[in-house]
């Protein structure tokens, strides 16, 4: 292999800018085929996107020979069928995340991979973005001194009823907007602090307009570092941010929105810009194809995205349905 060719199992929103241009723009990269299993879309997207091929069948996709590499973006309820379906044709996955929708599915994928001796990459994609990575650096080099803690909140006003129903869905997406965007920053957080070891959370269905959570107030214990987070969907008011505070200042970004990073310590407070790509997922991509291609590491391991995974099931054995 001197090029990956990917193929993208479920076209949809989060490919057309964030991955799918990123997947053909990365070096030594390209997408041979795309899938829907709305044909007419998937023909739509691979003409949009100059895709030479697209399938209404993901079996087919897999199979396709000009395929040697497999994009799963589908819902995470049919990670785990099309990971293992791609591995057993003996080609490498980038899962989408979180990369499955239980624990127990996320360690059959992963030991799928070791038996298929192929690599499965976990789209946790901010490990690469050049923003958070700032911010890692930030909170490892001392500028704020050792770090204490980190404040984690995040409010949205509840959307209605019938609107975004897979994402409110638990049985498709194991969870509500906690595991859909919160996994971005669980990942994170391990990606800095290592492992959490302890989890604690209540969580509530306040609204009642969807299946899912809409209020998550939860407590990770590092080895020296404890994170706070709550999390309200269902509140007045939209706000989000992660604040790391040490013991001679803090540094604090917006995860899911443009943001610039700010640094308080006793010099005073100084903005710092680094704009994302116009393809978030296209630094992430490079390491994944160097991973592919040179036998650079794997910027997100299966055993990795389990971790999330993990806290992800900590988290919701305190979902009070009622």
């Amino acid at each position: 292999m001197n090029q990956v060719q990917w193929g993208i199992v479920g076209c949809g929103d989060v490919t057309e800018v964030k991955s799918g241009p990123a997947l053909q723009k990365a070096s030594r990269s390209s997408v041979a085929a795309v899938m829907r299993r709305d044909g007419e879309k998937a023909a739509d997207y691979a003409r949009r996107h100059g895709v030479a091929k697209s399938y209404d069948s993901a079996q087919a996709l897999i199979g396709d020979p000009d395929v040697n590499a497999v994009y799963i973006a589908t819902p995470p309820d049919s990670h785990c069928e099309l990971t293992l379906a791609a591995l057993k044709a003996g080609k490498p996955v980038l899962v989408e995340k979180p990369m499955s929708l239980t624990v127990e599915e996320g360690k059959t994928m992963a030991e799928a991979a070791k038996a298929a001796g192929q690599s499965l990459v976990v789209a946790f994609y901010r490990r690469a973005l050049p923003r958070f990575e700032h911010m890692r650096e930030i909170v490892q080099d001392g500028t704020i001194g050792t770090p204490r803690c980190v404040s984690v909140v995040h409010r949205m006003q509840a959307p209605d009823s019938g609107k975004d129903t897979w994402r409110l869905d638990p049985k498709v997406g194991g969870g509500g907007f906690f595991a859909d965007m919160q996994s971005h920053t669980i990942d994170w957080l391990s990606h800095v602090f290592g492992p959490a070891r302890k989890v604690q959370a209540q969580v509530r269905r306040q609204s009642k307009n969807h299946a899912a959570e809409d209020l998550v107030s939860f407590s990770l214990g590092y080895e020296d570092v404890v994170a706070a987070g709550l999390c309200a969907y269902s509140v007045g008011e939209q706000e989000e941010s992660v604040t790391v505070l040490g013991d001679k200042g803090s540094v604090s970004m917006g995860f899911f929105r443009p943001s610039n990073i700010t640094v308080k310590t006793a010099d005073g407070i100084r903005e710092i810009e680094r704009p994302d790509p116009p393809h978030v997922h296209q630094p992430f991509v490079e390491k994944i194809v160097a991973h592919l291609l040179d036998g650079e590491p794997n910027p997100c391991s299966p055993e990795v995205g389990l971790q999330t995974m993990e806290v992800l099931g900590q988290v919701y054995k305190g979902f009070d349905q009622s």
